[in-house]
């Protein structure tokens, strides 16, 4: 009696476990063609859609002809420039990167497509801020803007 009681409590954990482990092969065999496809998925490497362009310095020559090709970029998505300022402490002669401030309104949808025409601006060296506030019917946006200069 002192051996096959304690044998048996035994016996009935390993059957528990054994049971457990079963469900757990099951489970592993049901979920691994989930695995293996979403690990195909992930090792296939899909573009991004966003445009890489060679980054060029502007000229400064360039610098006025600015504005005008963002207010193109601006009514091609549909949005309205409100204002864009140049900073004149970044046009001396000794600053390689101009700061422009961007204030714009429009859907945000369009306002993605402004920042993916943005970055093919071969100049662009980087967004430093995106401010969005949400006004009656649409959306407010300001942005300030580096780019690399001669």
């Amino acid at each position: 009696m002192l051996i096959i009681i304690p044998t048996q409590k035994t016996s009935a954990e390993l059957d528990k476990d054994i049971e457990r482990l079963n469900a757990r092969i099951d489970e592993q065999r049901i979920l691994k063609p989930v695995f293996d496809n979403l690990l195909k998925q992930v090792k296939e490497k899909k573009p991004t859609g966003l445009p890489a362009t060679k980054k060029v310095k502007m000229a400064r020559g360039d610098i006025n002809k600015i504005s005008e090709h963002l207010l193109k970029i601006a009514r091609r998505c549909d949005l309205e420039i409100r204002d864009i300022q140049t900073d004149v402490n970044t046009l001396d002669n000794n600053a390689e990167y101009l700061l422009i401030r961007i204030h714009a309104r429009g859907e945000f949808k369009k306002f993605r497509d402004f920042l993916v025409d943005l970055g093919n601006i071969s100049s662009l060296e980087q967004i430093e801020e995106i401010d969005i506030r949400a006004i009656e019917n649409s959306r407010e946006f300001k942005l300030k803007v580096w780019l690399a200069q001669q």
